[in-house]
Protein backbone atom coordinates (compact mmCIF):
# COMPACT_ATOMS: atom_id res chain seq x y z
CA UNK A 1 0.00 0.00 0.00
CA UNK A 2 1.35 3.49 -0.79
CA UNK A 3 2.67 5.69 1.81
CA UNK A 4 0.91 9.07 1.96
CA UNK A 5 3.06 12.53 2.26
CA UNK A 6 0.81 14.94 3.89
CA UNK A 7 1.09 18.44 4.36
CA UNK A 8 1.92 18.56 8.04
CA UNK A 9 0.48 21.07 10.83
CA UNK A 10 3.59 22.92 12.44
CA UNK A 11 2.23 24.76 15.39
CA UNK A 12 -1.09 25.45 16.52
CA UNK A 13 -1.80 28.51 14.39
CA UNK A 14 -1.36 26.83 11.13
CA UNK A 15 -4.04 26.24 8.74
CA UNK A 16 -2.64 26.13 5.43
CA UNK A 17 0.80 25.60 3.46
CA UNK A 18 2.39 26.58 -0.24
CA UNK A 19 5.00 24.28 -2.08
CA UNK A 20 7.41 25.88 -2.90
CA UNK A 21 10.11 23.19 -3.92
CA UNK A 22 10.52 19.28 -4.45
CA UNK A 23 13.93 17.61 -4.07
CA UNK A 24 12.42 14.61 -5.46
CA UNK A 25 11.18 13.91 -8.78
CA UNK A 26 8.56 11.28 -9.58
CA UNK A 27 10.48 7.91 -9.80
CA UNK A 28 13.07 8.68 -7.47
CA UNK A 29 14.44 7.22 -4.67
CA UNK A 30 14.14 8.50 -1.38
CA UNK A 31 15.29 7.57 1.69
CA UNK A 32 13.42 7.58 5.20
CA UNK A 33 14.90 11.39 6.91
CA UNK A 34 15.65 12.23 3.51
CA UNK A 35 14.03 15.83 2.81
CA UNK A 36 11.33 15.65 -0.05
CA UNK A 37 10.08 18.70 -0.39
CA UNK A 38 9.33 22.20 0.99
CA UNK A 39 6.50 24.31 2.33
CA UNK A 40 6.30 27.80 3.03
CA UNK A 41 3.73 29.37 5.77
CA UNK A 42 2.99 33.42 6.13
CA UNK A 43 6.43 33.32 8.32
CA UNK A 44 9.24 30.71 7.13
CA UNK A 45 9.84 27.94 4.73
CA UNK A 46 10.15 24.37 6.53
CA UNK A 47 11.68 21.21 5.44
CA UNK A 48 9.97 17.90 5.36
CA UNK A 49 11.45 14.89 5.45
CA UNK A 50 10.31 11.55 3.87
CA UNK A 51 8.22 9.21 6.31
CA UNK A 52 9.59 5.75 4.94
CA UNK A 53 12.11 4.84 2.17
CA UNK A 54 10.99 4.15 -0.92
CA UNK A 55 10.02 5.43 -4.91
CA UNK A 56 8.31 8.97 -5.02
CA UNK A 57 5.51 7.69 -7.34
CA UNK A 58 3.13 10.66 -7.35
CA UNK A 59 3.53 14.43 -6.56
CA UNK A 60 -0.12 15.93 -6.26
CA UNK A 61 0.34 18.76 -5.51
CA UNK A 62 2.96 20.97 -7.71
CA UNK A 63 4.98 23.79 -6.57
CA UNK A 64 3.22 27.03 -5.79
CA UNK A 65 0.01 25.65 -5.08
CA UNK A 66 -1.27 26.47 -1.69
CA UNK A 67 -3.51 23.22 0.05
CA UNK A 68 -4.84 22.91 3.45
CA UNK A 69 -2.85 21.00 6.45
CA UNK A 70 -3.22 17.20 6.25
CA UNK A 71 -3.50 17.50 2.17
CA UNK A 72 -1.74 14.30 0.48
CA UNK A 73 0.49 16.00 -1.38
CA UNK A 74 2.99 13.07 -2.64
CA UNK A 75 2.72 9.29 -2.68
CA UNK A 76 5.64 6.62 -1.54
CA UNK A 77 5.67 3.26 -2.70
CA UNK A 78 7.89 0.42 -2.58
CA UNK A 79 10.21 -0.85 -5.27
CA UNK A 80 7.97 -2.68 -7.32
CA UNK A 81 4.38 -2.40 -5.53
CA UNK A 82 1.92 -0.90 -8.08
CA UNK A 83 0.16 1.85 -6.95
CA UNK A 84 -3.45 3.34 -7.95
CA UNK A 85 -3.32 7.30 -8.21
CA UNK A 86 -6.85 9.17 -7.13
CA UNK A 87 -7.65 11.29 -9.19
CA UNK A 88 -5.90 15.00 -8.94
CA UNK A 89 -8.85 16.71 -9.61
CA UNK A 90 -12.80 16.12 -9.67
CA UNK A 91 -14.09 15.37 -13.18
CA UNK A 92 -17.94 16.72 -13.97
CA UNK A 93 -20.49 14.30 -15.56
CA UNK A 94 -23.39 15.78 -17.23
CA UNK A 95 -26.77 14.35 -15.86
CA UNK A 96 -28.41 12.53 -18.63
CA UNK A 97 -31.05 14.99 -18.88
CA UNK A 98 -29.21 17.85 -19.30
CA UNK A 99 -29.32 19.62 -22.46
CA UNK A 100 -25.77 19.43 -24.51
CA UNK A 101 -25.47 23.16 -25.98
CA UNK A 102 -26.54 23.33 -30.06
CA UNK A 103 -24.19 23.67 -32.61
CA UNK A 104 -23.67 26.93 -33.89
CA UNK A 105 -23.06 27.62 -37.48
CA UNK A 106 -20.95 30.18 -38.77
CA UNK A 107 -21.42 31.89 -42.00
CA UNK A 108 -18.77 30.42 -44.26
CA UNK A 109 -16.01 33.14 -45.49
CA UNK A 110 -15.19 33.03 -49.09
CA UNK A 111 -12.37 31.04 -50.37
CA UNK A 112 -9.01 32.93 -52.07
CA UNK A 113 -8.26 30.93 -55.13
CA UNK A 114 -4.55 31.49 -55.68
CA UNK A 115 -1.51 28.85 -57.52
CA UNK A 116 0.71 27.32 -54.92
CA UNK A 117 3.45 29.65 -56.09
CA UNK A 118 1.41 32.58 -55.29
CA UNK A 119 0.45 31.33 -51.97
CA UNK A 120 4.30 30.56 -51.23
CA UNK A 121 5.62 34.27 -52.27
CA UNK A 122 2.83 35.79 -49.90
CA UNK A 123 3.77 33.47 -46.93
CA UNK A 124 7.79 34.44 -47.70
CA UNK A 125 6.82 38.33 -47.99
CA UNK A 126 4.31 38.93 -45.44
CA UNK A 127 1.13 39.68 -47.50
CA UNK A 128 -2.42 39.07 -47.32
CA UNK A 129 -3.50 37.45 -50.75
CA UNK A 130 -7.43 39.40 -50.11
CA UNK A 131 -5.40 42.33 -50.89
CA UNK A 132 -3.65 41.13 -53.85
CA UNK A 133 -5.68 41.39 -57.44
CA UNK A 134 -5.72 38.37 -59.46
CA UNK A 135 -5.28 37.69 -63.05
CA UNK A 136 -5.97 34.38 -63.54
CA UNK A 137 -9.17 32.58 -64.59
CA UNK A 138 -11.86 33.22 -62.13
CA UNK A 139 -9.69 35.94 -60.35
CA UNK A 140 -7.25 33.26 -59.21
CA UNK A 141 -4.13 35.10 -58.12
CA UNK A 142 -0.71 34.10 -59.81
CA UNK A 143 2.96 34.65 -58.89
CA UNK A 144 3.14 37.48 -61.35
CA UNK A 145 -0.06 39.47 -59.94
CA UNK A 146 2.71 38.99 -56.23
CA UNK A 147 5.27 40.50 -57.78
CA UNK A 148 3.26 43.23 -59.51
CA UNK A 149 1.74 44.48 -56.28
CA UNK A 150 4.77 44.20 -54.47
CA UNK A 151 6.82 46.61 -57.18
CA UNK A 152 3.05 48.99 -56.82
CA UNK A 153 4.32 49.18 -53.31
CA UNK A 154 6.47 52.47 -51.82
CA UNK A 155 9.60 51.24 -50.58
CA UNK A 156 9.82 50.59 -47.00
CA UNK A 157 13.62 51.14 -45.24
CA UNK A 158 13.76 48.97 -41.98
CA UNK A 159 15.06 50.22 -39.20
CA UNK A 160 18.80 48.93 -38.45
CA UNK A 161 18.70 46.40 -36.08
CA UNK A 162 20.74 46.67 -32.33
CA UNK A 163 22.26 43.71 -30.75
CA UNK A 164 21.28 43.24 -27.13
CA UNK A 165 23.80 43.05 -24.64
CA UNK A 166 23.91 40.05 -22.93
CA UNK A 167 24.43 41.03 -19.11
CA UNK A 168 26.53 38.37 -17.32
CA UNK A 169 25.92 37.09 -13.81
CA UNK A 170 23.97 34.12 -12.52
CA UNK A 171 20.30 34.59 -11.76
CA UNK A 172 19.32 33.46 -8.38
CA UNK A 173 15.56 32.53 -8.04
CA UNK A 174 13.76 33.97 -5.07
CA UNK A 175 13.14 31.03 -2.23
CA UNK A 176 9.81 31.30 -0.20
CA UNK A 177 11.37 32.96 3.22
CA UNK A 178 13.11 35.85 0.89
CA UNK A 179 9.80 36.15 -1.11
CA UNK A 180 8.10 36.47 2.26
CA UNK A 181 10.82 39.10 3.50
CA UNK A 182 10.62 41.20 0.38
CA UNK A 183 7.25 41.23 0.47
CA UNK A 184 7.18 42.05 4.57
CA UNK A 185 9.60 44.35 4.49
CA UNK A 186 8.05 46.51 1.71
CA UNK A 187 4.59 47.14 3.05
CA UNK A 188 6.65 48.30 5.76
CA UNK A 189 7.85 50.77 4.42
CA UNK A 190 5.05 51.81 2.06
CA UNK A 191 2.03 51.41 4.82
CA UNK A 192 4.07 52.94 8.14
CA UNK A 193 5.61 56.80 8.66
CA UNK A 194 9.09 55.51 9.62
CA UNK A 195 11.54 57.96 11.08
CA UNK A 196 14.55 57.57 12.96
CA UNK A 197 16.30 58.27 16.46
CA UNK A 198 19.63 57.90 17.63
CA UNK A 199 21.24 58.04 21.23
CA UNK A 200 25.10 57.29 22.06
CA UNK A 201 25.40 54.76 25.10
CA UNK A 202 28.43 54.10 27.60
CA UNK A 203 28.43 50.37 27.83
CA UNK A 204 30.84 50.22 30.75
CA UNK A 205 28.55 49.28 32.98
CA UNK A 206 27.04 46.73 30.90
CA UNK A 207 29.62 45.07 30.09
CA UNK A 208 30.66 45.15 33.94
CA UNK A 209 27.54 43.48 34.77
CA UNK A 210 28.03 40.54 32.11
CA UNK A 211 31.13 40.14 33.53
CA UNK A 212 29.29 39.27 37.34
CA UNK A 213 26.12 37.86 36.31
CA UNK A 214 28.14 35.22 33.16
CA UNK A 215 28.88 32.14 35.84
CA UNK A 216 25.60 32.92 38.05
CA UNK A 217 23.78 32.76 34.62
CA UNK A 218 25.48 29.42 33.51
CA UNK A 219 25.14 27.75 36.75
CA UNK A 220 21.30 28.42 37.08
CA UNK A 221 20.08 27.63 33.61
CA UNK A 222 23.81 26.22 32.11
CA UNK A 223 23.58 28.87 29.21
CA UNK A 224 25.99 31.64 28.65
CA UNK A 225 24.59 34.74 29.57
CA UNK A 226 25.35 37.37 26.32
CA UNK A 227 25.52 41.24 25.82
CA UNK A 228 22.10 40.66 23.72
CA UNK A 229 20.37 38.96 26.80
CA UNK A 230 21.04 41.96 28.98
CA UNK A 231 20.32 44.64 26.63
CA UNK A 232 16.89 42.83 25.60
CA UNK A 233 15.82 42.61 29.41
CA UNK A 234 17.11 46.83 30.06
CA UNK A 235 15.03 47.41 26.99
CA UNK A 236 11.52 45.87 28.32
CA UNK A 237 12.38 48.08 31.40
CA UNK A 238 12.48 51.15 29.16
CA UNK A 239 9.17 50.33 27.38
CA UNK A 240 7.32 49.18 30.77
CA UNK A 241 8.02 53.11 31.60
CA UNK A 242 6.43 54.45 28.27
CA UNK A 243 4.46 52.09 26.35
CA UNK A 244 3.19 54.24 24.23
CA UNK A 245 6.06 52.21 22.52
CA UNK A 246 4.15 48.70 22.88
CA UNK A 247 1.44 49.45 20.19
CA UNK A 248 -0.39 48.84 17.07
CA UNK A 249 -1.86 51.08 14.57
CA UNK A 250 -4.96 49.53 13.48
CA UNK A 251 -7.76 51.24 10.96
CA UNK A 252 -10.18 51.85 14.67
CA UNK A 253 -7.40 53.73 16.36
CA UNK A 254 -4.23 52.59 18.42
CA UNK A 255 -4.18 49.44 19.80
CA UNK A 256 -2.54 49.92 23.45
CA UNK A 257 -0.91 46.43 24.11
CA UNK A 258 -0.57 45.10 28.21
CA UNK A 259 2.23 42.19 27.58
CA UNK A 260 5.20 42.73 25.94
CA UNK A 261 6.72 40.14 23.31
CA UNK A 262 10.17 40.63 22.21
CA UNK A 263 10.89 39.51 18.57
CA UNK A 264 14.82 39.08 18.03
CA UNK A 265 15.44 39.81 14.78
CA UNK A 266 17.65 36.70 13.52
CA UNK A 267 19.91 35.95 10.30
CA UNK A 268 20.00 32.83 8.69
CA UNK A 269 21.56 31.67 5.36
CA UNK A 270 18.31 31.26 4.00
CA UNK A 271 16.97 34.61 5.03
CA UNK A 272 16.00 36.72 8.07
CA UNK A 273 13.53 35.69 10.66
CA UNK A 274 12.29 37.23 13.95
CA UNK A 275 11.46 34.22 17.19
CA UNK A 276 9.62 35.91 19.65
CA UNK A 277 10.35 35.78 23.25
CA UNK A 278 6.64 35.91 25.33
CA UNK A 279 5.69 37.85 27.96
CA UNK A 280 9.59 38.93 28.22
CA UNK A 281 8.48 41.25 30.85
CA UNK A 282 7.54 38.83 33.13
CA UNK A 283 10.81 36.92 32.76
CA UNK A 284 14.33 36.74 34.83
CA UNK A 285 17.31 37.61 33.06
CA UNK A 286 18.23 33.84 33.50
CA UNK A 287 14.74 33.16 31.69
CA UNK A 288 15.54 35.40 29.34
CA UNK A 289 18.54 33.92 28.68
CA UNK A 290 17.58 30.59 28.34
CA UNK A 291 14.36 31.05 26.04
CA UNK A 292 17.17 32.67 23.34
CA UNK A 293 19.39 30.15 23.78
CA UNK A 294 16.59 27.64 22.98
CA UNK A 295 15.26 29.77 20.10
CA UNK A 296 18.22 30.23 18.65
CA UNK A 297 19.01 26.61 18.59
CA UNK A 298 15.92 25.74 17.12
CA UNK A 299 16.51 28.48 14.40
CA UNK A 300 19.60 26.99 13.38
CA UNK A 301 18.29 23.31 12.91
CA UNK A 302 15.49 24.79 10.51
CA UNK A 303 13.21 23.47 13.56
CA UNK A 304 11.38 27.02 14.61
CA UNK A 305 7.24 26.87 14.35
CA UNK A 306 4.68 29.52 12.83
CA UNK A 307 4.11 29.70 17.00
CA UNK A 308 7.42 30.17 17.58
CA UNK A 309 7.54 33.39 15.85
CA UNK A 310 3.90 34.78 15.92
CA UNK A 311 3.00 37.71 18.22
CA UNK A 312 5.82 40.06 18.91
CA UNK A 313 5.06 43.43 19.99
CA UNK A 314 8.46 45.08 19.54
CA UNK A 315 11.83 43.94 17.94
CA UNK A 316 15.14 43.72 19.35
CA UNK A 317 17.61 43.58 16.35
CA UNK A 318 22.17 43.35 17.21
CA UNK A 319 24.44 44.06 14.26
CA UNK A 320 27.12 44.24 16.76
CA UNK A 321 28.62 40.75 16.40
CA UNK A 322 29.36 42.05 12.36
CA UNK A 323 31.25 45.25 13.88
CA UNK A 324 28.32 47.71 12.41
CA UNK A 325 28.63 51.01 14.64
CA UNK A 326 24.77 52.36 13.36
CA UNK A 327 21.92 51.57 11.22
CA UNK A 328 17.96 51.66 10.84
CA UNK A 329 16.09 48.79 11.23
CA UNK A 330 12.85 48.47 9.29
CA UNK A 331 9.63 48.04 11.81
CA UNK A 332 8.58 44.43 11.76
CA UNK A 333 5.12 44.41 11.27
CA UNK A 334 2.21 45.06 13.43
CA UNK A 335 4.56 46.57 15.61
CA UNK A 336 5.15 50.54 16.03
CA UNK A 337 8.65 50.44 16.86
CA UNK A 338 11.60 48.79 16.75
CA UNK A 339 15.38 49.14 18.05
CA UNK A 340 18.74 48.55 16.30
CA UNK A 341 21.93 48.21 18.35
CA UNK A 342 25.57 48.56 17.34
CA UNK A 343 29.05 47.18 18.00
CA UNK A 344 30.87 48.20 21.33
CA UNK A 345 33.69 49.83 20.24
CA UNK A 346 36.50 51.39 22.55
CA UNK A 347 36.30 55.25 21.56
CA UNK A 348 37.86 58.54 23.55
CA UNK A 349 35.16 60.34 25.56
CA UNK A 350 34.93 63.38 27.70
CA UNK A 351 34.04 62.78 31.53
CA UNK A 352 34.54 65.54 33.78
CA UNK A 353 35.97 67.68 31.04
CA UNK A 354 39.04 65.28 30.27
CA UNK A 355 39.39 62.66 27.86
CA UNK A 356 39.08 58.96 28.13
CA UNK A 357 38.48 55.75 26.51
CA UNK A 358 35.14 54.07 27.07
CA UNK A 359 33.18 50.93 24.89
CA UNK A 360 30.68 53.14 23.20
CA UNK A 361 27.45 51.86 21.25
CA UNK A 362 24.68 53.90 19.22
CA UNK A 363 21.32 52.47 19.83
CA UNK A 364 18.77 53.86 17.34
CA UNK A 365 15.17 53.19 17.58
CA UNK A 366 13.12 53.48 14.21
CA UNK A 367 9.12 54.03 14.98
CA UNK A 368 5.89 55.09 13.55
CA UNK A 369 5.47 58.33 13.82
CA UNK A 370 1.74 58.03 13.27
CA UNK A 371 1.67 56.12 16.87
CA UNK A 372 4.34 57.83 18.22
CA UNK A 373 5.33 61.41 18.65
CA UNK A 374 8.81 62.44 18.61
CA UNK A 375 8.66 63.63 21.94
CA UNK A 376 7.74 60.35 23.04
CA UNK A 377 10.38 58.62 21.22
CA UNK A 378 12.55 60.74 22.69
CA UNK A 379 11.72 59.94 26.13
CA UNK A 380 11.70 56.87 25.63
CA UNK A 381 15.47 56.87 24.41
CA UNK A 382 16.35 59.15 27.27
CA UNK A 383 15.53 56.50 29.69
CA UNK A 384 17.09 54.03 27.41
CA UNK A 385 19.93 55.38 27.81
CA UNK A 386 19.88 55.84 31.64
CA UNK A 387 19.39 52.16 32.07
CA UNK A 388 21.83 50.52 29.71
CA UNK A 389 24.58 53.47 31.92
CA UNK A 390 23.35 52.31 34.90
CA UNK A 391 22.04 48.35 34.45
CA UNK A 392 21.46 47.96 38.09
CA UNK A 393 17.90 49.66 37.93
CA UNK A 394 16.69 47.22 35.13
CA UNK A 395 18.44 44.16 36.19
CA UNK A 396 17.27 44.10 40.28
Amino acid sequence: MAIQVLMPKIGLTMTEGKVVEWRKKEGERVEKGEVLFVFETEKTTFEVEAPESGILSKILVQVEEIVPVGTVVGLIALVGEAVEIPREKPVMVLAEKEERPKEVRRPSVEKIRATPLAKKMAKEKGLELKSVPGSGMGGMIRGVDIERFLSSQPAVTAPPVIPERAEKGRLVKFTGMRRIIGQKMLASKVETAQIYMSSTIDATRILDARERLLPVIEEKVGVRLTITDILMKITTVAISHHPVINTRWTPEGILWLEDIHMGMAMALQEGLIVPVIWDIGKKSLSEIARTRAELVEKGRKGKLTPDDMKGSTFTFSSLGMYGIEEFCPIINQPESAILGIGAIIDKPVVINKEITVRPMMKATLSYDHRVIYGAKAAEFIKTLKELMEDPVLALT
